[in-house]
């Protein structure tokens, strides 16, 4: 993605209080998934359980694996209110306090911030779906026929197509 708007817009909000690039993203998933009632569904048996938000895990890697604790109701919060309940559970996280465990509908996995340039990533069970993070760099952008160095992201998306389709996919990655 052309992420330069996004960057701006993170940097500015940076300037006013503690967030991440990561916050962002997350944010702005969480009001992509209110539009969409596939996105924030789980699978519980053989039953599609649609949840009223959009409760997002943040995937945080400990020596001994990998950890998903969930930040709960991310589309009906501010960036500020989101930077900081994310900080409190990744921290809590990594001290083995799990908070919300098994109630996201959606994960976030970040591997930018060690410089991965794209990954995919598999579901979190019973979850609907997981975007893969990589790194913001610099890269070539082309705008109006004119090139132009500018920052740029990839996310990949994986999805349960028994929930999710291709055509949904689409709506929430546009």
């Amino acid at each position: 993605i052309d992420a330069e708007a996004m960057f701006a817009f993170y940097r500015g909000e940076k300037a006013k209080y503690a967030c991440t690039v990561n916050d962002v993203v997350t944010l702005a998933c969480g009001r992509a998934i209110r539009e969409l009632p596939a996105m924030r569904s789980q699978i519980e048996d053989d039953e599609v359980i649609e949840y009223p938000s959009a409760n997002i895990g943040i995937a945080v890697g400990l020596e001994d694996g990998l950890v998903v604790p969930v930040v709960m109701g991310v589309d009906r919060m501010s960036l500020q209110e989101l930077g900081v309940e994310a900080r409190r559970l990744i921290d809590n996280a990594r001290e083995g306090k799990l908070e919300n465990m098994g109630q996201g509908v959606f994960t976030i996995t970040n591997l930018g911030m060690v410089g991965v340039e794209e990954f995919s990533a598999i579901i979190n069970p019973p979850e609907a779906a997981i975007l893969a993070v990589s790194a913001l760099r610099e890269d070539v952008v082309v705008r109006d026929g004119a090139m132009r160095p500018g920052k740029v992201m990839t996310m990949t998306l994986s999805t349960d197509h028994r929930i999710i389709d291709g055509v949904v996919a689409a709506q929430f990655l546009a």
